[in-house]
């Protein structure tokens, strides 16, 4: 291609001057004038309204800007919004594989890398609060390397909208006149219609319906309004009721020097909040109800009004209104917010692609035949919070869960050491799992502890292997006796505890018998504990059938109880 063509294949100047700058005299001042917005009540910003509907917008467009300068709240919760997009990254997907695609993409990367989109994004955005924006662009026009090197921002009062279609966007231009593309419309005067290749447009309703009523100050205009009256109030209020009054009192001598002796000293004390009364007149001062405490009458209402326009703005008002344990709730406020924030970002990336990729590549390679061309994102990728990710680690790890280091890099904003680095922290050895055993009650320090399942450690394993094993087979079989009968079949449950007992009876009996035999043959105490302490009493019985009850005990208590949590 030999020079720059716009979408309709005509060439372009090859030198760019300002086509929508201001003018010294005519439709488009620089500096705009405020008496159509001075004095303004109710009835005068109905008007400003339906004259906007009926294609005169320009009085309308400036008290728009005058509601952002004079509302702070307004202007805040507007800029949270628009910057919190600003400031989101932008990336480029390709088209497709080819080469050709990847080289479309990568044309379209270099020139976000620029930081001019950026920039301009938070004027662009500036279509939230009046429905549409307006950028004049710049091309850098060299053969096969076209893009926007400046997008230039002009202000909404310069342009108005077609009463008849509600959306055809003109340039005022005393000297023009123009039609929409409506059937049976009529020319508007003082119009041009906009060039496309060096113009960016953006539209930003913010309910469905026209471009010309959609801005969002359409919505808070008369919140504000009211906001502004309460604090006109509330000044008054403190005036009054705010600085102490002074009194002055003169007697019925007193010449009419000494009254203006006593008014300038009343007067010159702290302003006029002051009176000068005869001494014997009476001057009484009538409070509002409760006192005092009326005097935050105003305060209440101009926090509701802003509580208002932080849900038109920003869906909530967990994020501007502060209040003692709203922590929980700001953080779902705060996800409300962010939804907000990437339904902006996808209009705002729509509008970049349609008006300003398309023409890049077009100017620059010619129209893809396959219509497809790269795509800019904005907004954050769908990621799990940092602290999430590392608690998974944690505790999955164990488990076999693994992870690229890399992606852990990455995340945490970190490098991976190199050689030579000074490194901080240590790589904990994976300990071997065992095999659980139980532990029978103990007693300590009076206190009764359950038999349990101990953690086992690397300092357990290869002692006693066999003797585990054959314990781990006999806790087995037990217990799946113990699970399948405990809960459905009783009679088995006293059935092994009579045995145990037969068996621990039987072993304590031979112990018995040995030590009474004993007790016969003394012939004196010294004797006895002599021949008790020489005796070898048979207590493996005994004591292999106190461990078989014990284990029987903790069997059926543990199917007892997984019993009635499946039944709960």
């Amino acid at each position: 291609m030999s020079g720059l063509v716009d979408q309709h294949g005509r060439p372009l100047p090859p030198t760019q001057k300002e086509q929508m700058g201001a003018s010294i005299v005519g439709s488009r001042p620089a500096i705009a004038d405020p008496i159509a917005t001075l004095g303004l009540n109710p009835a005068d910003v109905g008007a400003l309204m339906r004259s906007a509907a009926e294609g005169n917008s320009r009085d309308w467009q400036i008290f728009c800007e005058i509601v952002e300068e004079r509302d702070l709240h307004y202007l805040g919760v507007l800029s949270t919004r628009k910057r919190s997009v600003a400031q989101l990254p932008m990336n480029v997907e390709d088209a497709g594989s080819s080469r050709q695609q990847r080289k479309h993409g990568d044309f379209v990367r270099a020139w976000l890398d620029r930081g001019i989109a950026q920039r301009a994004a938070f004027d662009i955005l500036d279509a939230i609060a009046k429905g549409f924006s307006v950028h004049e662009i710049f091309w850098h026009n060299e053969a096969g390397n076209y893009w926007p090197e400046r997008l230039v921002y002009r202000p909404q009062r310069w342009f108005e909208i077609s009463y008849q279609d509600g959306e055809t966007l003109w340039l005022r231009d005393d000297a023009s006149t123009a039609r929409p593309d409506v059937e049976g419309a009529v020319a508007e005067a003082v119009a041009q219609p906009l060039d496309p290749a060096r113009t960016l447009v953006h539209r930003h309703p913010s309910w469905s319906g026209l471009t010309i009523r959609s801005g969002l100050t359409r919505a808070v205009a008369f919140n504000s309004l009211f906001k502004l009256f309460s604090n006109r109030d509330w000044g008054l209020f403190v005036q009054a009721y705010g600085i102490p009054i002074r009194i002055g009192k003169f007697d019925a001598s007193a010449t009419a020097d000494d009254r203006a002796t006593l008014w300038r000293a009343l007067v010159d004390v702290a302003g006029a909040g002051a009176c000068m009364i005869p001494q014997q007149m009476q001057l009484d001062f009538v409070e509002p109800k409760n006192g005092a405490g009326s005097n935050d009458t105003h305060e209440r209402r101009i926090k509701w009004l802003d509580e208002q326009t932080s849900k038109a703005v920003l869906g909530q008002t967990g994020t501007t209104e502060s209040r003692a344990g709203a922590h929980a709730s700001g953080a779902i406020h705060r996800l409300v917010q962010e939804d907000i924030e990437r339904a902006d970002a996808l209009l705002l990336a729509h509008t970049l692609n349609e008006q300003l990729v398309r023409q890049m590549i077009d100017y620059s390679f010619g129209p893809p035949k396959d219509g497809l061309y790269p795509k800019i994102n904005i907004g954050r990728p769908d990621e799990a919070p940092v602290e999430v990710v590392i608690e998974a680690v944690q505790k999955l790890g164990p488990q076999g869960f693994k992870v690229a280091a890399s992606d852990l890099y990455s995340r945490l904003n970190l490098e991976p050491p190199e050689e030579g680095d000074e490194r901080v922290g240590i790589a904990v050895p994976p300990q071997p799992a065992l095999p659980a055993s139980v532990t029978a009650p103990q007693q300590h320090a009076g206190r009764a502890t359950a038999s349990h399942f101990p953690t086992p450690t690397s300092r357990d394993e290869g002692q006693n292997q066999p003797q585990q094993n054959e314990q781990l087979s006999l806790h087995a079989a037990v217990g799946q006796l113990v699970a399948r009968h405990a809960s459905t079949s009783p009679a088995i449950v006293e059935m092994l505890t009579n045995s145990l007992a037969r068996e621990a009876s039987a072993g304590l009996g031979k112990m018995t018998a040995a030590v009474k035999e004993q007790f016969e043959k003394a012939s004196s105490m010294e004797d006895l504990a002599a021949r008790l302490e020489a005796l070898n009493l048979p207590d493996e019985e005994f004591a292999s059938a106190m461990e078989q009850g014990l284990l029987l005990g903790e069997l059926v208590g543990q199917a007892k109880m997984l019993d009635e949590m499946k039944n709960a």
